[in-house]
């Protein structure tokens, strides 16, 4: 007996010994999240928060201006106020550049993130200035088009440099669902043979481009969609056979240096749709202020023509259609010229210049008003914008690491906010679904409003009931927490699929204008798990921080009022690794049960080390052996 003692106790010293021999040899794999290298000031975060001022010189007070990334999706609105307005938003750190638009003035402007201060001077009003009243023709279906002889009287264009410009408001194309055409010559006898500017259809955008085709292909910007129903200005200057600028609303955006030579025989010129043999690509949309020069333009006559519409006698002023001869069959040519007088095919005439009537008396025209006949409500501001969504991806074994394939609990959610005509945040509307559930451990998820100082830098507690909600099936008001609310209470982990959509009022009177959500788990109520650099809430067990591997602060301050800097020195390791992920995109595949993030989307390793500044993009890139849509399972 006291021999097989000794064996066992023998053996168990081997095993210890092995299994520490073990841990010492083995290096941390170096595809795993652990032998990441990442910057300490890492936060983790794909979005940027801005406060943009904008001076709005001339604009009318109370009119509105329009903040837009180059998606063409509305980021938010604001009304005018004593020629200023602020806007406070979040935007991908991808949108390198942003639009101002003024639907008073038709104008924009463009901007790098990077500015916090922006003049925006634009005052001119297309055509209404010089005409008591504005047309536009309204193409609408896939058989209207305006045609020109281009051949007679001696010829609009003949030969290298020329220019075309165009005015134009499209939300997409009709049901032809292509490219669009705007303004071309063309070869009537022959397919493919053209010269001109086109909305590129690119999956589900529509990018400015120029083409010339005489056997060759076309110039395009990649990263503009300009189907976003607001005006703007095409031009396109064909300087030599191998010289060619694009310009959006007087700005450069692509040049090209493919050599096409001229072809004499184009002798047909037409408005919104080729002109060769094979006539497609038609325009869904309003036109109007369309010029042809038999120069090339420069960078500065762009802009000059782009804020002031020519006179007509202009020299090199081929063509001028400015449409104001607002109805019949024959479209003039208003330039000096005086030949060239068009032949419509369809297109109907619209009148532009009308007033814009303001049904719930706001302040704000019924078509800028997203809520027309409420008077308490005027702007609704999406994020993320467009078809984007949030996805909150979480580990569940906090303060544990886990195994980092982020599936654990899945989020998706889109975030609304209301404001009235002064720019004031009354309330809001919150839509989340669980997009997917791999762990077994959480119980619930939760949102926390704060005041946000407008960058999310500093963050504030409110009074209790700032904030409130409507209750429904799934949405509870938190009993612990103020201004915060508890969702799939106790029942998350068999909630997969299913959605919860509620709306929030907001006392700007005591929250101010500028609100910031927080999105977490939790697993038992006391056991949270947040975002990285995002506080607990009141319920949560503080003695759990710092233990394990987490390395965050170990006491906080929740009083009313109290504000802290924001991100904060939570949930985290000491290496600096994350329990939670937020991204922003149309759809997110979820990384098979343990793969590891990084693996699952070869591009993560470079975004995390490099601190976020590579890669931006990284969640575009899955490896779909190693990761699924929940929709296909």
């Amino acid at each position: 007996m006291k021999l097989q003692k000794a064996l066992i106790v023998l053996l168990s010293l081997v095993i210890v010994y092995s299994c520490n021999k073990f841990k010492e040899v083995v290096p941390v794999d170096e595809n795993s999240m652990e032998s990441l290298d990442v910057p300490t000031d890492f936060n983790w975060s794909l979005n940027k928060n801005l406060v943009i001022n904008v001076a709005a010189n001339g604009l009318t007070d109370g009119s509105t201006l329009v903040l837009y990334n180059l998606d063409g999706e509305i980021i938010e609105k604001q009304s005018v106020l004593n020629n200023q307005a602020e806007f406070e938003v979040q935007i991908q750190s991808i949108d390198d550049s942003l639009r101002l638009y003024s639907p008073e003035t038709k104008m924009s402007k463009y901007f790098p993130n990077s500015v916090s201060n922006v003049i925006f001077g634009q005052t001119a009003l297309k055509s209404t200035a010089s005409v008591t009243a504005d047309y536009a023709l309204n193409f609408e279906n896939s058989q209207d088009f305006i045609e020109i002889d281009n051949n007679g009287d001696g010829g609009i264009v003949v030969e290298y440099p020329f220019t075309f410009s165009v005015w134009f408001k499209t939300s997409g194309p009709g049901p032809e669902d292509y490219d669009m055409s705007l303004v071309n010559i063309a070869n009537p006898t022959v397919s493919n043979n053209f010269y001109g500017i086109f909305l590129d259809k690119t999956g589900n955008k529509w990018r400015p481009a120029m083409r010339s085709r005489n056997g060759r292909d076309r110039t395009r910007s990649k990263y503009m969609n300009l189907a976003d129903d607001t005006w703007h200005q095409l031009t396109g200057v064909f300087e030599t056979n191998n010289t060619k600028t694009l310009y959006v609303d007087g700005v450069a955006v692509k040049t090209d240096d493919e050599e096409v030579e001229f072809n004499t025989n184009a002798v047909i010129l037409t408005l919104g749709r080729w002109g060769d043999s094979t006539p497609k690509s038609f325009f869904n949309g309003l036109m109007d202020n369309v010029c042809v020069w038999d120069k090339a333009l420069s960078d500065s006559e762009v802009m000059n023509y782009y804020t002031n519409l020519p006179i007509g006698n202009e020299t090199n002023l081929k063509a001028y259609w400015d449409f104001n001869e607002g109805s019949g069959n024959d479209v003039i040519n208003s330039a000096n010229a005086g030949a060239y007088d068009g032949s419509n095919n369809g297109a109907s005439y619209v009148l532009i210049s009308d007033p814009i009537p303001d049904a719930d008396g706001d302040g704000v025209n019924d078509d800028d008003d997203d809520f027309p006949t409420d008077p308490s409500k005027a702007y609704i501001s999406t994020y993320p914008s467009g078809n984007k969504y949030y996805f909150h991806l979480y580990e569940d074994l906090w303060p544990n690491m886990g195994d980092y394939d982020f599936n654990d609990v899945v989020l998706k959610t889109k975030l609304h906010m209301y404001k009235n005509a002064q720019n004031n945040l009354v309330g809001g509307r919150m839509q989340t679904s669980v997009y997917w559930i791999g762990g077994g451990l959480p119980g619930g998820a939760g949102m926390e409003w704060y005041d946000s100082n407008g960058n999310a830098s500093q963050l504030t507690y409110m009074p209790e009931n700032t904030v409130t909600f409507t209750e429904s099936s799934n949405v509870i008001t938190d009993p612990i927490v103020k201004n915060a609310v508890q969702l799939f209470n106790g029942n998350i982990t068999e909630s997969l699929g299913e959605a919860v959509d509620f709306e929030y009022t907001w006392n700007h009177t005591v929250g101010g204008n500028s609100l910031w959500v927080q999105v977490y788990i939790y697993n038992n109520r006391n056991h949270e798990v947040h975002m990285h650099g995002h506080p607990p809430t009141s319920a949560h067990d503080m003695s759990l921080f710092n233990t394990q591997h987490d390395r965050s602060l170990t006491t906080w301050n929740w009083t009313v009022g109290n504000t802290f800097s924001n991100p904060a020195n939570f949930y985290k390791t000491s290496t600096n690794l994350p329990w939670g992920l937020e991204i922003v995109s149309e759809e997110f595949r979820v990384p098979i049960e343990k793969v590891e993030i990084l693996n699952a989307y070869p591009q993560f390793r470079n975004w995390a080390e490099s601190g976020g500044s590579l890669n931006r993009n990284w969640y575009n890139y899955p490896d779909e052996a190693r990761t699924f849509l929940p929709d296909d399972l």
